[in-house]
């Protein structure tokens, strides 16, 4: 099978596999440097010069049995084992502090005995997340771009426990997975985190007829809406509107109330750093949700 990186991925990209609704499948999903001998070889990312690099390959695209448009796919992430090739970098041109770190570096963080080893020397809790999580565009996937379908939003909670509600947009769902980290931080200020191989656990379950706007982060505590946009501020609007919507939609609260009551208790996140397509989420503690009539996503 050929080689799928996230600047080649389309609905035509050869499956990794076919699975039925419900189906629990185990993925290895390699590092987004993995293939990187020299960091200062990658042209500025987000740049026409920087396509076709081979940065992020993809495991999948996974055929879900039976989705169509107009379902939801449910992607539980049930384990996610970081490998020992763990790295963090500077690349060129990128970062919150581009001009300040002008010169590409890297440095080894490998992962052993429960810790992310900065620099070989530092522990750091493990946090292991995917930075890429998707259904399939219709038309294909652009890099380093987030959207309803998911995409490189780059959340810090899309991690071990949690599960990723997204739209099937193309025949099929064609989901797939890319971007693994060790541990990384929400807004990214130096632009990586500790890349690094994982293997990948979950189970893909299919919501028939369950329309979904975005992606959704849901966790045993907390139910997190995904916005995006060009820019901070409207990558801001976009998840305040949206979970203001998702209150208002799921719960017995009017739009101006649920405005109110996020004003409260919706914690802002910035996922990504600086990109063509920012990304941030509205945190809701599902236990005031569960008080204002929220039945889940399996009630009426």
């Amino acid at each position: 099978m050929s080689r799928a990186y996230m600047f080649s991925v389309n609905p035509n990209t050869p499956p990794e596999m076919k699975i039925e609704p419900g189906e629990v499948v185990e993925i290895v999903v390699d590092g987004s440097l993995k293939e990187v001998e020299d960091v200062r070889t990658i042209p500025t990312p987000f740049t026409p010069e920087n396509e076709g690099h081979p940065l992020s390959p993809i495991a999948g695209p996974i055929i879900v049995a039976g989705a169509e448009p107009g379902d939801a796919v449910r992607i539980e992430l049930i384990r996610i084992t970081p490998h020992e090739d763990g790295v963090t970098a500077i690349l060129q041109n990128f970062g919150v502090l581009r001009e300040e770190f002008p010169d590409a570096r890297s440095l080894a963080c490998p992962v052993r005995d429960g810790k992310a080893w900065f620099a070989d020397r530092i522990p750091i809790d493990l946090y292991p997340n995917l930075g890429t999580i998707s259904t399939m565009p219709p038309e294909g996937y652009t890099p380093a771009y987030t959207g309803p379908y998911g995409g490189d939003f780059d959340q810090k909670d899309v991690g071990e426990g949690s599960t990723v509600h997204l739209p099937v947009i193309h025949p099929g769902a064609l989901v797939f997975f890319a971007d693994p980290h060790a541990v990384i931080s929400d807004g990214i200020i130096s632009g990586t985190g500790v890349e690094c191989s994982s293997t990948v656990k979950a189970r893909i379950s299919l919501d028939k007829g369950r329309e979904v706007k975005r992606p959704i982060i849901e966790q045993d505590e907390l139910i997190q809406i995904i916005g995006f946009g060009p820019s901070v501020e409207e990558a801001t609007e976009d998840a305040s509107r949206a979970a203001v919507d998702f209150v208002s939609e799921n719960t017995t609260l009017d739009r101006e109330e649920a405005y109110m009551l996020l004003g409260l208790v919706g914690e802002l996140r910035i996922g990504t750093s600086p990109r063509p397509m920012m990304a941030g989420r509205i945190m809701i503690p599902r236990r005031v949700l569960n008080d204002a009539g929220f039945q889940g996503f399996d009630g009426p």
